[in-house]
């Protein structure tokens, strides 16, 4: 190919930076604008070489304005405008100052034949293929590195430990508490270990939000919780934290003086009045028993004792006590009085008291020497009449009237009788009476009233073992 310029010289070795050969060529200012542009840059001409696909060579004849050393003029062109759009620089005025240098004033007329292309560098970093495998490399890197930080830090780490309820180090509940739930908050996963009582360590896990509960079971008087966060994994654990659960316990109070019957029953039927009197006691020496009268007993077959209205409210002699025949006026069995015993060295205790008919209450009561006292108990019975009782007075006006006892004529029996008289007789089979005025004689049969004479339809009223008064025609 012809053109202007300068005749071929023999090929010599590219001399440029990045490139080892010799010395540069002549001055050209197309060239030094191109590597000033590529110096600014930082690149060398492998470097372009790889990423404009121009040989290093070529491009160090541009920079050099070796032009004699390029492929023609068509190629030049190219090179020149690729080259200098790779750069940066303006690929039309960096032509038109190589065609002014090398004399040519004509755009270059393209030929049939079209060389490779440059490929078209943009401006700043271009990437390629190899960059994304340093990318790929890069990124897996970081990827361990975080994992395995992660990994370190998780390894020297210590997990965190906090106890909600409950919300103090010591706590007093309620009496007779059984079970309490600890409740708190820890590092999610976290094995929380509880021990108390000196049993052997109670565990749970904290759940994914870092919440762990238990319930404890406490007993009367001091809880002690040791509770630790531990991870298993690496035997980290946190900081102990001891809480103390205080049950009060219940101080028994001082125990009592104490007595209690043993015999007799409550209510019970003491046929001959002869019975023993027997209990226990606590904390007692000295015992204290006081029979109390408190009337006539019911009458046979009844169910209740006979009313406080009775007008007999005194205690009756029993035909073995009182004369043959007649009881002079209202005649008054004493009781006896309150008698004392020494308890056991096991605390009983026993008495033996004789009773007369009648319903009585028997009351005990105790003492110790430091002056404490025992509270009374007491029990009723009832010693039954062994024969029969007939209490005979006379009600708002006067009466003449005979009465006999098993058969036996009494000594005043015929005489007038006032206001207010009152006979007592005691038999062992029947009592009869014949009366003048029978609505002014009242009967009071085994402490039952009965009411007048009259009440029977007649003058004659005659009682036998069955205590029920009824009329006869005579005694």
């Amino acid at each position: 190919m012809t053109g202007s310029f300068p005749t071929r010289r023999p090929r010599r070795t590219i001399g440029h930076r990045g490139v080892a050969g010799s010395e540069r060529g002549g001055h050209s200012a197309v060239g030094e604008q191109l590597r000033d542009a590529r110096a600014s840059k930082g690149l060398d001409l492998f470097r372009v070489e790889r990423d404009t696909k121009i040989r290093a060579k070529y491009l160090a004849a541009l920079e050099d304005g070796e032009f004699a050393d390029l492929p023609g003029d068509v190629y030049t062109r190219g090179f020149i405008r690729n080259y200098a759009t790779y750069l940066g620089l303006d690929a039309d005025e960096v032509e038109e100052d190589w065609r002014r240098e090398v004399g040519r004033t004509e755009p270059v007329r393209e030929t049939a034949f079209v060389g490779p292309r440059p490929l078209t560098i943009r401006r700043g970093m271009v990437f390629q293929r190899s960059h994304l495998a340093i990318v790929g490399v890069v990124a897996i890197v970081a990827l361990v590195g975080i994992y395995f930080g992660y990994q370190v830090t998780r390894f020297l780490s210590y997990p965190t430990l906090g106890v909600s309820s409950p919300n103090a180090a010591s706590i007093t509940v309620p009496i007779g508490t059984t079970a309490w739930k600890l409740t708190g908050a820890a590092t999610p996963g976290a094995t929380i270990s509880i021990v108390w009582d000196t049993q052997e360590p109670t565990t749970t896990i904290a759940d994914e939000s870092g919440h762990w509960s238990y319930a404890a079971a406490v007993h009367p008087g001091k809880n002690q919780f040791d509770i630790v966060a531990k991870n298993l994994d690496t035997n980290h654990a946190s900081k102990t934290q001891t809480i103390m659960i205080l049950v009060p316990i219940v101080t028994p109070a001082p125990p009592s003086p104490v007595v209690a019957f043993s015999s007799p029953e409550d209510g019970a039927l003491v046929k001959d009045g002869n019975l023993t009197v027997a209990g226990t006691s606590t904390l007692i020496t000295t015992v204290i028993l006081t029979p109390v009268y408190l009337g006539p007993p019911p009458a046979a077959g009844a169910t209740s004792p006979p009313p406080s209205s009775s007008p007999l409210q005194t205690p009756i002699l029993p035909a073995s006590s009182a004369s043959p025949g007649l009881s002079v006026g209202p005649t008054v069995a004493p009781g006896p009085g309150p008698s004392s015993t020494n308890t056991n060295a096991d605390g009983t205790f026993s008495f033996a008291l004789g009773l007369t008919a009648g319903r009585w209450q028997l009351t005990i009561a105790g003492s110790n020497p430091s002056g404490s006292l025992a509270p009374p108990v007491t029990r009723t019975i009832v010693v039954p009449y062994k024969g029969i009782n007939v209490v005979i007075q006379i009600k708002g006006g006067t009466s003449s009237m005979a009465y006999f006892h098993d058969g036996v004529t009494d000594d005043d029996s015929g005489s007038v009788q006032t206001d207010g008289w009152t006979r007592t007789i005691v038999a062992t089979r029947n009592v009869c009476i014949n009366v003048n005025t029978p609505s002014h004689v009242y009967l009071i049969v085994n402490g039952i009233s009965y009411g007048p004479v009259s009440t029977f339809g007649g003058r004659h009223a005659y009682v036998d073992t069955s205590g029920v008064p009824k009329n006869v025609e005579k005694c």
